[in-house]
């Protein structure tokens, strides 16, 4: 081959290769499907935080939080030209070729790398600030915000519900505990049951305090203009006529709201008035009202709220009377309410379902110090995922201002 046919071949593949390498228009990461990415191992990484603590509530080890406040995503594409010859052996009959052979072809090629990576830092929770909310009883207002059709009764309140006492007019108490290790753990939930089939529920109300002395038509419009009604209903306050004669006076009341757990019944009024006192109804009829004036001759209802801590625990006790020898799964038999959603499934009603070493698909997992892992199947699991995603909001709600550190906390790359 000529020498200048030689020359032709090598400037048309460097061309080639600069025409590739100036003309492709750069290929930028996918930024939804990163983001994505980012959102599904966030997510994951809750979940199975959550499911680390409940293993370790079941093993009486010290709880642990981290949170992930910020992570930080990056991506690129670089791409690399190259040029690739292949020479022919020919002896030395061409002296000018830049190797002793001749050129039989030039490739030009172009080469792709991909990357991407986060950053993320993570935040201990184990601060005085978080633990204060999280040792705290859980607000009835907040408890108010689960009670949906959506979330079956006996799951709500087999969770926050530690324990229910009755007092009975002498004095004597009968306590049921909801723990299922216990041995009294079936009258439990027979009292549990009874409880949610008469209405038992949170309901809101306000009560209205005086806020200052009784005023007259005029002193009202002085004070809070031509309106004083709308006024005051704008600030939480309430306005009532307390006199006709010889003026008009009306009465300025401050309203808080007050929630309170009680039993929304009508058909069985005497029943709950009976066993668990006048108190326990949300509301009285009126005969009942008047019937129930001496309030010491009857009996009274305590219900235990737990804290966030103290779901953690019973979570732990279900767990450990699952993996017990025999194993006894805590199932929930459904009220006239719930909803079947998983019909078909032979743990449709468990409240929380746990495998120890098992090799199917999970939901959540965790390895343990004791070198088991555990974790929750992704199917026929009962009510686990509610139950994860409760405990979720829970702890969240148990959050305030100041416990999350600052970033960057603890960086990883």
């Amino acid at each position: 081959m000529p020498l200048s046919i030689t020359k032709k071949l090598i400037s048309t593949g460097i061309f080639s290769v600069a025409l590739l390498s100036g003309c492709t228009t750069p290929i930028t990461p996918d930024f939804s499907a990163m983001s994505k990415k980012y959102a599904n191992i966030l997510e994951q990484y809750q979940i199975d935080m959550i499911f680390t603590n409940i293993i370790r509530a079941s093993q009486d080890h010290p709880l642990s939080f981290l949170d992930m406040p910020n992570i930080t995503g990056t991506g690129s594409i670089t791409t690399i030209p190259a040029l690739s010859t292949n020479f022919m052996g020919m002896g030395s009959t061409y002296v000018a070729a830049p190797l002793n052979g001749a050129l039989a072809s030039v490739a030009p090629s172009l080469s792709m790398q991909i990357g991407n990576s986060f950053n993320f830092s993570q935040a201990s929770l184990d601060n005085a600030t978080f633990w204060k909310g999280f040792l705290t009883q859980i607000p009835l207002n907040s408890l108010k915000y689960f009670i949906h059709n959506h979330i079956p009764k006996e799951v709500i309140f087999n969770l926050v519900v530690d324990e229910i006492m009755i007092t009975s007019p002498d004095g004597k108490q009968k306590t049921y505990i909801n723990n299922p290790l216990r041995p009294e753990y079936h009258e439990f939930q027979k009292e549990m049951y009874q409880l949610i089939s008469h209405g038992l529920t949170v309901q809101s109300s306000f009560d209205a305090t005086d806020a200052g002395t009784p005023m007259t038509e005029k002193e009202l419009e002085k004070n809070y203009g031509a309106n004083p009604k709308q006024v005051l209903a704008q600030n939480g306050m309430e306005l009532r006529q307390v006199a006709s004669k010889p003026i008009a006076q009306y009465q300025i009341f401050k309203l808080t709201p007050t929630y309170k757990i009680c039993m929304k019944t009508s058909q069985f009024e005497n029943f709950v008035k009976q066993n668990y006192g006048a108190d326990a109804l949300c509301e009285l009829s009126k005969a009942a009202e008047a019937a129930s004036k001496n309030k010491t001759a009857e009996p009274k209802l305590d219900i235990a709220i737990r804290s966030t801590k103290n779901i953690y625990d019973y979570l732990g006790q279900v767990t450990d009377a699952q993996l017990a020898d025999p194993p006894n799964l805590v199932t929930l038999r459904p009220t006239d309410t719930t909803f079947e959603k998983k019909t078909g499934e032979s743990n449709r009603f468990a409240l929380l379902v746990v495998n120890r070493n098992a090799s199917t698909k999970s939901f959540a997992s965790t390895d343990s110090s004791d070198d088991n892992s555990y974790s929750i199947p992704r199917e026929n699991n009962g009510y686990s995922t509610i139950v994860i995603n409760l405990l979720a909001q829970f702890q969240t709600l148990a959050k305030s201002p100041g416990s999350i550190p600052s970033s960057p906390a603890v960086l990883i790359k």
